[in-house]
């Protein structure tokens, strides 16, 4: 199946909302916080970035 970058963006988004939930719940603690969300906030940084260029 393929996705758009758009479905993608707000698979992404809404993956970083359940790690704040998760974190503010106490289900996982910071490093793993900071480990799930680094690369998700890196890809929504180039999708921003690829916007403007195109």
């Amino acid at each position: 199946m393929k996705y758009n970058q758009n479905d993608l963006e707000e698979i992404t988004r809404i993956f970083i909302k359940l790690a704040d939930k998760l974190l503010k719940d106490k289900k996982i603690d910071k490093y793993t916080y900071i480990e799930i969300t680094k690369r998700k906030k890196e890809f929504l940084k180039y999708i921003e970035s690829n916007k403007r260029f195109n």
